[in-house]
C-alpha cells in the first residue's frame, strides 16, 4: 500500500499553518506586501522552500488575489478594504517535493451574497476531495463541482483547472471544474491532485494582465478559490494540506 512521501506531508503541515496564520491577519487596512513578507518569513523559518518563487518567473512567494482578480495575483503596494475578499494561494516545497493550496477570506463585512459564494465554493472543495479515489475518475470530481456551485446559482470559471501536484508545481492530470462522472483520465493509488474549485458571482471570462500572470474575470465581479493538495490512497483520499 502506498503512502504520501513524508516531505510532501511536513510541506502540507507547514502550507495550513501559514493560512492559519494568515487568516488571524486578514482585516481592512492591511497592506498585501504585508501578508506576502509574513508569509515568506514564515516558510524561511520553516526550512522549507516558496515553490511559486520564480516558478516560470513568477516574481513572488504568494499569490494574492482581491476581489475579481481570479488566480496569480502578484502582491503589490494595496491595503485592503472593507468588503474585499481575498484568495491566499501559496506552495511549499520540502527536499523538492510540493504541496499547493489556497483559502479565499472575507475582508470585514462583506454583503451576503458573496459570503454565500465563499461558502458554496468552500463547500465544493470538500464535497469534491472524497471522489479522489482509486478507480475513480477525474470528471467526478469536476461534476460535483459543477453540479455544487451552479446549483446555488454561481458559476465555476472554466478557463482554470486543478492539476496534479509532486516534484512538479503542476502536472498531468488536468481537473477542470466541470464536467461528467465516468469521465476524464483515471484516479490512481499513489496520485497528488491539487483540487481547486474556482467560482464567479457571474458567468465570466478572463483576461491575463500585462505582466502575464494575474488573471482577472470579465466582467468585474467577485471570484472565489479554495485549493487542497490531496494523496490518492488505496483506502480513500488524504489531505496533506488540512489545517488542525
Amino acid at each position: 500500500m502506498l503512502e504520501p512521501n513524508p516531505d510532501q506531508v511536513a510541506a502540507g503541515q507547514v502550507a495550513a499553518a501559514i493560512h492559519a496564520a494568515v487568516g488571524r491577519m486578514i482585516q481592512p487596512g492591511l497592506n498585501l506586501l504585508t501578508i506576502e513578507r509574513a508569509i515568506a518569513d514564515q516558510i524561511r523559518q520553516s526550512g522549507t522552500k516558496p515553490a511559486f518563487l520564480g516558478y516560470k518567473g513568477y516574481p513572488a512567494v504568494s499569490c494574492l488575489s482581491v476581489n475579481s482578480v481570479v488566480v496569480h495575483g502578484i502582491p503589490v503596494d494595496y491595503e485592503l478594504q472593507e468588503g474585499d475578499v481575498i484568495s491566499v494561494d501559496l506552495g511549499v516545497s520540502k527536499n523538492g517535493w510540493i504541496v499547493d493550496t489556497a483559502v479565499t477570506h472575507a475582508v470585514g463585512k462583506i454583503s451576503a451574497e458573496v459570503a454565500q459564494l465563499l461558502q458554496v465554493t468552500k463547500k465544493a472543495l470538500d464535497e469534491a476531495v472524497p471522489l479522489a479515489r482509486l478507480g475513480g475518475h477525474v470528471g467526478d470530481i469536476g461534476a460535483e463541482v459543477q453540479s455544487i456551485v451552479e446549483k446555488s446559482g454561481f458559476f465555476v470559471v472554466r478557463e482554470l483547472t486543478g492539476h496534479g501536484v509532486g516534484k512538479e508545481l503542476q502536472m498531468p492530470p488536468s481537473i477542470p471544474n466541470f464536467g461528467q462522472s465516468g469521465r476524464g483520465a483515471m484516479i490512481k493509488e499513489g496520485m497528488v491532485l491539487a483540487i481547486e474549485p474556482i467560482t464567479a458571482l457571474r458567468p465570466v471570462a478572463v483576461d491575463v494582465g500585462a505582466d502575464n500572470w494575474t488573471i482577472t474575470a470579465r466582467p468585474d465581479v467577485i471570484c472565489a478559490h479554495f485549493e487542497h493538495t490531496v494523496f490518492v490512497g488505496k483506502n480513500g483520499p488524504v489531505i496533506l494540506t488540512a489545517q488542525p
